[in-house]
């Protein structure tokens, strides 16, 4: 996607030694000599004459490009170049680092790949060593900036080394302190600093004398060797180490492969300290060191060590790219998404809400909160301006992936002539909706989520919401529950099936006894069987000893039929080569050899044939094949006699398998025939079955909300449920029941006594609240309301007439909803309200966000949440949740609130502004950006002016 400007991973090793220093550069084939340009005399030109010597660094150039292409080779997209004390050399041309800059744009060409980002820097010792490193290189000049700050650091030229060993880094006379080289190197050259190999002897975290320098807050990150560090290490980064501790945030940890070497092993590899050995993935729109910055103090959001790319892993669904034309209010314009966060901001008037409405009227996303065209005229309104400022002739292209790179673009053009509205570019199906749900989209207008929790619907909504959590098993078990709810109303005409049932029965017993019988006569002949199987095994080694050597003898017979071919013969010439003689002798004598050879071997062919038939065709054989025929006649009139075949032998366990395979399904048929027959007994049975389905089902969203509830990031959220606690939907069920006519005595008091069956279930936990009447039938003082006013024999006459008893069934086989409530906590754990109590609205919508970005795969589009949700849950609970979730699914938010896009970390900010009438982009990528820094700052911040003028009433 190389249109996308937005922060993505890059593979980095921010501490590689060159060939620049070759004491400690470990490939013999890649060190650098010396001099480094050796002075080469030119060829003569065309009148003969030779011009002066001059430098040549063809081997410079060579080495340099060979590390480049390494550098390539494991995959590394940025290198900090951090030789110790920078160079031994004075003449930028003898700096390995200059080729390295000069060559990197035709070696990245040569390979097909972007060219490096080289980030000029070195390593020097403070008292332990720090690497410093400076923006990326592109021309030679930018090298000789870094050179010019290590001497203005106190380290000229000509004093950096003594006899070959980097010195310390000292100014005026004294050594420097890390404060002094932070303020140097990131408050004055835009620079940054990094701990090298604190966990190492030489590293910042050797000693506790470095204790204060560690917690200098202007240190942001070091290096580490191992991943996980070491528990000592770990317990310094993470805090819990209290002489260590810093007062803020502790420096994000990186890992980098200090390299010395190009070497791989035979698999490509790279080696202990080679390029690529260990590196980071940094999280980055352009590497810059400001992205280094950014990255340096979220470590949690752009820091990944070691490893595959971390992208690689997320397979979600996700929207890769929007495309607008034609569009009365916005602009023409791509937009590209991250698979994570997303963030779009303007002013009033840019068109951030119309790009959004404008993939929903793409997808054909229908608003599950919406109620009726009356109950919301100002939504109605929007959408009807922003449906007709998509023109004929304007389109909308989505881009999507549902799976591991598998993309579609989905097309839209409102009013079209010829075709549908939608259609895939390149693609026919058969049912586009099939197509568009794989990418599970859910999408949240503006004043969405208060549709969603006004009233009793906030409730509904969770339920709603776990229930789509638990997936698959929960729907196979609404299947299970609708098939035994069809089982009990035509329960009766399974009578029928008796005699079916009957006559299976009577065949399976049948045939388990045909089998037991078979079984019986194998059992019978079953020694007779093994002596037959061994005196085979007798008759199979006898027939390899007579034949396996037929290969080995053929051999030999063609060895001696070519040693019967006539040798070579002496050409005519042969008496005239030099000392003739001694070759008519040689050719006569090796004849005589070879044609006494060929007379050994045959000979000795002879004797072994003759050994080998006087062995296996003597006595012995013959009384041994005897001998195994008397073992298999034997067997075979042992079968005969029982009437069954020889091969019938090895199916014995195969026969008891299906024996006792009948017999399980006599006894289950017994068993069926017995339900069948007891009809009477068959319903408590089969309702019994819906009751254990009912509770299967609230197990499983009981388990879920408890999945959910722990996957909120910010903890602020506890859900509660109650087995068919729902006392609106048994309100809803128990009024179908009630009489027709409303002035009779049991109508008056019917909604009481429905209250008292409720609370009365509820104390006797009872299958269901249907049960507890049935109980009543026995014992009337269940009823109580119904009891005390003799309304028990009324209530049941009224369920069992003709009129109502379809109801009853109905109603009695019919579940009341699981109650379900969310509690809203505070950050120290107390409860701040729940959604069926005093939770205001923003509350109730921060509670169903939190849990919806909790669970799904999806990608979740909203238009400007903060308008809706509590302010104060917004940076403590919602910034936390986003985080979360963005490591799981594509997020897209439209939002004038500075927490979403800033503390959230958002890897795509498109902004936009209002220019001549249209919304059009004003800039896009992460904050690493300049612009779009500036950008954030101006739309959600009023400026940079206005920010610093509120800071500084905070009482920061």
């Amino acid at each position: 996607m190389a249109d996308y400007e937005g922060m993505r991973w890059v593979k980095c090793d921010f501490q590689v030694q060159t060939p620049e220093d070759g004491a400690h550069w470990g490939d013999g084939d890649t060190r650098l000599g010396d001099p480094r340009r050796p002075l080469r005399t030119p060829a003569p030109d065309a009148n003969g004459v030779v011009g002066p010597a001059r430098p040549d660094e063809q081997r410079l150039q060579e080495v340099a490009r060979a590390y480049l292409r390494r550098c390539h080779e494991v995959g590394l997209e940025l290198i900090g170049v951090t030789d110790h004390n920078f160079s031994q050399k004075t003449d930028p041309r003898d700096w390995f680092l200059t080729h390295l800059v000069e060559q990197n744009k035709s070696v990245a060409a040569e390979l097909g790949r972007e060219p490096l980002y080289i980030l000029p820097g070195f390593e020097v010792d403070v008292g332990y060593h720090v690497l410093c490193l400076f923006e990326p290189a592109k021309k030679v000049s930018h090298v000789w900036r870094v050179n010019k700050l290590l001497c203005k650091l106190g380290l000229d030229e000509n004093e950096r080394f003594r006899q070959g060993r980097p010195m310390p880094l000292r100014r005026n006379g004294a050594n420097v302190s890390l404060k002094e080289l932070i303020e140097l190197v990131q408050g004055e050259h835009n620079g940054i600093v990094i701990a090298a190999h604190a966990d190492q002897n030489d590293g910042i975290l050797s000693d506790s004398r470095h204790i204060e320098d560690y917690k200098n807050q202007k240190l942001l990150a070091l290096e580490v060797t191992s991943n996980p560090p070491s528990k000592r290490i770990l317990d310094i980064l993470e805090g819990r180490d209290k002489a260590w501790a810093r007062s803020a945030c502790h420096p994000a940890y990186v890992m980098s492969s200090d390299a010395k070497s190009l070497r791989c092993d035979k698999n490509g590899a790279p080696g202990p300290n080679a390029i690529g050995y260990r590196h980071t993935w940094l999280k980055m729109s352009k590497p810059s060191v400001e992205a280094l910055r950014q990255a340096f103090l979220d470590p949690q959001s752009r820091i990944r060590l070691m490893g595959e790319c971390p992208s690689d892993a997320l397979t979600h669904p996700r929207i890769t790219k929007v495309e607008v034309k034609g569009a009365r209010f916005l602009d023409d314009q791509e937009v590209y998404f991250s698979e994570s966060f997303n963030c779009v901001i303007g002013g009033r008037g840019s068109g951030k809400s119309s790009l959004l409405e404008y993939i929903r009227f793409a997808i054909g996303y229908e608003d599950p909160a919406a109620k009726s065209d009356e109950d919301d005229h100002a939504l109605q309104r929007k959408r009807k301006v922003l449906r007709e400022s998509l023109t004929v002739g304007s389109q909308v292209r989505v881009t999507f992936e549902v799976g591991n790179g598998v993309s579609d673009t989905l097309v839209y053009e409102p009013g079209r002539a010829v075709g549908p509205e939608r259609w895939l570019d390149g693609r026919e199906v058969a049912d586009l909706k099939t197509v568009l749900r794989q990418l599970q989209l859910q999408f949240f207008s503006q004043g969405e989520l208060s549709r969603m929790t006004s009233g009793s619907q906030g409730q509904a909504q969770v339920l709603s919401l776990i229930d789509a959590a638990v997936g698959a098993p929960l729907l196979q078990l609404n299947a299970r529950e609708r098939e035994l709810k069809a089982r009990l109303k035509t329960l009766f005409q399974s009578m029928r099936d008796a005699a079916r049932i009957q006559s299976e029965l009577d065949e399976a017993k049948q045939e388990s006894v045909e089998l037991e019988r078979q079984l019986k006569a194998r059992e019978a002949v079953k020694d007779d069987s093994a002596q037959s199987q061994l005196a085979l095994e007798a008759r199979r080694h006898l027939t390899r000893l007579q034949e396996d050597d037929a290969p080995i003898v053929g051999t030999i017979e063609q060895v001696l039929a070519d040693l019967a071919d006539a040798p070579v013969a002496l050409p005519a010439t042969a008496s005239q080569w030099p000392n003739a003689e001694w070759f008519q002798t040689t050719a006569s004598q090796l004849e005589e050899g070879r044609a006494q050879l060929a007379a050994l071997i045959g000979q000795a062919l002879s004797d072994y044939r003759q050994a080998k038939a006087s062995v296996l065709c003597g006595d012995g054989a013959r009384a041994t094949l005897i001998a195994i025929n008397a073992v298999q006649e034997r067997f075979r009139e042992a079968c005969t006699a029982r009437g069954i075949r020889e091969d019938d032998i090895a199916r014995m366990q195969e026969l008891e398998e299906k024996r006792q395979a009948k017999l399980r399904l006599v006894e289950e048929l017994q068993k069926r025939l017995a339900d069948v027959q007891k009809e009477a007994n068959k319903f408590p049975v089969v309702l019994g079955e819906l009751h254990q389905v009912w509770r299967a089902q609230f197990d499983a969203r009981c388990t879920t909300a408890s999945d959910i509830q722990a996957s909120v990031a910010s903890q602020t959220v506890r859900l509660t449920t109650a087995y068919m606690g729902d006392e609106s939907s048994f309100r809803a069920a128990w009024g179908r029941l009630a009489p027709p006519d409303k002035r009779g005595k049991l109508a008056k008091r019917w909604d009481d006594i429905g209250e008292d069956l409720f609370r009365r279930w509820q104390q006797r936990a009872d299958a269901s609240a249907w049960e507890t009447i049935e109980l009543a039938r026995l014992e009337p003082t269940l009823l109580d309301t119904a009891f005390r006013e003799n309304l028990h024999v009324p209530l049941l006459a009224h369920l069992g007439s003709e009129d109502v008893r379809p109801i009853w069934e109905d109603v009695r086989v019919s579940r009341v909803s699981d109650g379900i409530d969310v509690e809203l906590l505070r950050e120290d754990g107390s409860v701040a309200g729940a959604m069926s109590g005093a939770l205001s609205e923003g509350q109730r919508n921060t509670v169903l966000l939190n849990m919806m970005l909790a669970r799904g795969e999806g990608p979740i589009v909203i238009d400007q949440p903060e308008d809706e949700l509590d302010s104060s849950f917004i940076y403590r609970t919602l910034v936390r949740d986003l985080r979360a979730a963005k490591t799981k699914r594509q997020l897209i938010v439209a939002t004038h609130n500075a927490n979403l896009p800033v503390n959230a970390d958002a890897e795509q900010i498109l902004a936009l502004e209002a220019r001549d009438g249209r919304g059009k982009p004003r800039a896009k990528g992460g904050l690493d950006r300049g612009d779009v820094a500036q950008a954030v700052l101006d739309i959600m911040e009023g400026s940079e002016q206005a920010f610093k003028r509120r800071s500084e009433k905070y009482h920061f």
